[in-house]
Order: C-alpha cells, then sequence, then structure tokens
C-alpha cells in the first residue's frame, strides 16, 4: 500500500492512538456490563427520537448543531468496543428511522476486533496489542463488550445512478465527550441525509457512520475489506468528515494517492471549482490541503483501492503555516482534540459562533458536492 510509505503520517497515526489508550488509564473506570450483548434492532433500534426539523428554510447546520448537542450530552463517552458505543449506534439508528428511512435502507455491519484487525495495515498492529492488553485488564473495566464487538451503520439513499459515493464519519471517541471528535462529524451526515431523503440526486449516497475508529480505523478498513471488487469499482469517490470544529479555518484535502503524493483529477478539479463558486455565493471561504488527504482518519482505508478522496476538517492555523508539510505540524492545527475540552460549552465559548458558522458552510459544501455531476 503505497501510502504506507509516507512515515511521517504513520508515526502521527500511532501518536493519536498512544493517546487515546493514556485517556484509558486516566478515565473514570466503570464495571464490565455483564453477559454481552449484540446489536439486535429489536432491542436497540425501536424507540422514535427527536430530530431537528429540515425543510427548505432551515439554515444549513442548525439541525446538525441539534444532533451535536445530544451526542455530546447523553453519550458522553463513546470509545470503542464498548456499550456506549453501542448505544450510540443505535441512537444514529433510531435518527435514521425517524427521519422516515426503513430498514430496507439501514444495515449495521457488526464486527470483532479480531475480525478487524488482519485488515489493517502493519503498522497498525502496535497500537492494536497495546489497547487489546488493556481491554482485558482488570485495571480497565471500562463497560467494555466481554466479546470486544463494534458496528458499522450504513445507510443507502438510491440516485437515478447506481454509481455510488461513499460519505463517513466516526461517532466513536476517546474518553471525552468528542463534540468535535466526531459529533460533529456524524452530526453533518445525519443533517445530509435528511435532506438527501427530498432530494434529487444523480448518484447513489451510501452514508457510513464508522465504529472503531480511535483505535486504529478498524470500522473503515473493516468496511472498505467488505465490498468486492465490482463495489469498489463503482465508487466514485470517498468523502471523510472528522473534526469539524477544532476551529474556524475550513480545510477540504483532496485527492488520491499517486505514488506516495496526492493527485488530482476532474473530480477534484471540480470540488475546486465548487470552492470557489461558494466563495462569491455565500462569501465561505475553504482551503484547500491536497496533502492532507493522508492524514490520520477513515478515508485512508480507501485510498488502497485508488479511490479518490476529500477528508473535511475545521481547524485552527498558526502563523507561516503554509509553509509547513501539513503531516509534520497536524497537531499543531488542533486545540481540543483528545482531551476534555473537545465539548460542545468550551468550544462555544471558545470560539463564539464558530459552531453555527462551520457546520453551516460544511453542510451547504457537502450538499452542493453530493448534488453535483462529474463527468
Amino acid at each position: 500500500m503505497v501510502f504506507l510509505k509516507r512515515n511521517g503520517a504513520v508515526a502521527l497515526i500511532i501518536g493519536v492512538f498512544l493517546l487515546a489508550i493514556i485517556s484509558l488509564l486516566v478515565g473514570n473506570l466503570q464495571n464490565r456490563g455483564g453477559e454481552d450483548i449484540s446489536f439486535d434492532p429489536t432491542n436497540f433500534a425501536v424507540e422514535t427520537i427527536e430530530i431537528p426539523v429540515v425543510t427548505n428554510d432551515i439554515p444549513h447546520g442548525q439541525p446538525s448543531i441539534a444532533y451535536i448537542e445530544s451526542l455530546n450530552k447523553e453519550f458522553y463517552n463513546r470509545f470503542a468496543f464498548s456499550y456506549r458505543e453501542m448505544y450510540s449506534a443505535a441512537w444514529i439508528v433510531n435518527a435514521l428511522l425517524s427521519m422516515g428511512y426503513t430498514w430496507d435502507d439501514i444495515v449495521v455491519q457488526e464486527f470483532s476486533a479480531t475480525s478487524a484487525m488482519p485488515k489493517l495495515p502493519i503498522e497498525f498492529l502496535v497500537s492494536w496489542h497495546v489497547t487489546q492488553a488493556l481491554a482485558n485488564s482488570p485495571f480497565t473495566n471500562f463497560d467494555m463488550r466481554d466479546s470486544l464487538l463494534s458496528q458499522n451503520v450504513i445507510l443507502t439513499v438510491p440516485g437515478q445512478s447506481n454509481k455510488t459515493i461513499i460519505v463517513g464519519a466516526h461517532y466513536d471517541t476517546v474518553m471525552v465527550p468528542g463534540a468535535s471528535d466526531n459529533a460533529s462529524g456524524t452530526a453533518l451526515l445525519l443533517e445530509s441525509a435528511q435532506r438527501m431523503r427530498e432530494a434529487d440526486n444523480y448518484y447513489t449516497i451510501v452514508y457510513v457512520f464508522f465504529g472503531a475508529e480511535e483505535v486504529g480505523l478498524l470500522g473503515s478498513f473493516y468496511y472498505a475489506h467488505s465490498l468486492s471488487q465490482a463495489e469498489h469499482d463503482n465508487i466514485l469517490f470517498m468523502i471523510n468528515a472528522d473534526i469539524l470544529l477544532e476551529g474556524p479555518y475550513l480545510f477540504f484535502k483532496a485527492g488520491y494517492d499517486r505514488n506516495g503524493e496526492p493527485g488530482t483529477n476532474h473530480i477534484t478539479e471540480t470540488w475546486d471549482q465548487i470552492s470557489e463558486d461558494l466563495y462569491f455565493t455565500y462569501g465561505l471561504s475553504f482551503i484547500p490541503l491536497p496533502e492532507g488527504v493522508f492524514g490520520p482518519s477513515d478515508q485512508l482505508a480507501f485510498l488502497p483501492w485508488g479511490h479518490t478522496a476529500m477528508f473535511l476538517a475545521g481547524l485552527d492555523v498558526f502563523e507561516g503555516w503554509e509553509d509547513v508539510p501539513f503531516m509534520e505540524n497536524l497537531l499543531s492545527f488542533t486545540r481540543v482534540l483528545h482531551t476534555r475540552r473537545d465539548e460542545f460549552g468550551y468550544i462555544e465559548a471558545r470560539w463564539p459562533g464558530k459552531i453555527d458558522e462551520n457546520m453551516r458552510a460544511f453542510s451547504i459544501f457537502l450538499e452542493t458536492i453530493l448534488l453535483a455531476t462529474y463527468e
């Protein structure tokens, strides 16, 4: 896999995962939940939840904010392979059902840690073995499922064409509220799914809410490996939304793996044009950062198949950042990542109005991308 030659990215990924592991040790430990329970729709996806109203006159981003607040408040600590992660997945399913989707549109793809692990590149295994050892330690019983099961929630919205666009975001966290990482991406997908239900979309859209991202992108790699070659050939591109609220600067990191360098093609050129058009139409300023497509998040699982991908993120920046390689300074762009400051109230106080502005901008951007045509 060519992208694994980027040693800086691999080192950073392992470092991020080690932060997640450390958070296990210092977090509030809870008792194990007893006998393990599988994700059963009859048990966990029967309640109708209150969802934000979405109509043409509801400003973009407002429904997303309501979803972020709910996840931040009700599902603090959605750690991979825990019961709280499973209940969060059920909440996502209930939200989709409450929008009017049915079980004919939704698949819950359950996977174990051991079944997902062989799908990963070898560099990921160091952090995984440490995580597994901690999960089985008597000193870290924090409501982990005995079977170490997680799940991807998959929603398919048919279009006029069978050609598919994958839109993904992970919903698990380290042991923090996870408003930015990654209730923000999850909320963006939920709002988009609501809006696309009434849209005349040309391409089929597959929304994937990934589990177990924080312990090594297990959900996204498992999902990517579960697709047949024909299904991969049918993918037009993949968009990943992660940490949208770290700061006020809106990044779209787009490209594909061209011998270890981000490539451009007619799809990325269309995205560049959309970005320019949105600046003149709405005053939205999106920053292109092609090398960011190699950043440590779920779009990485799709690069080995040659897919064009985009990584959306809202970040802070420092003076002269344009002249410094992105992968060497990614953590310098973040302020709340994997800390207890990753909480709705703190972010709103730190950047007043930026939650509203970021989610509005990303919602408009994503919707425009999904409704565009790509020859």
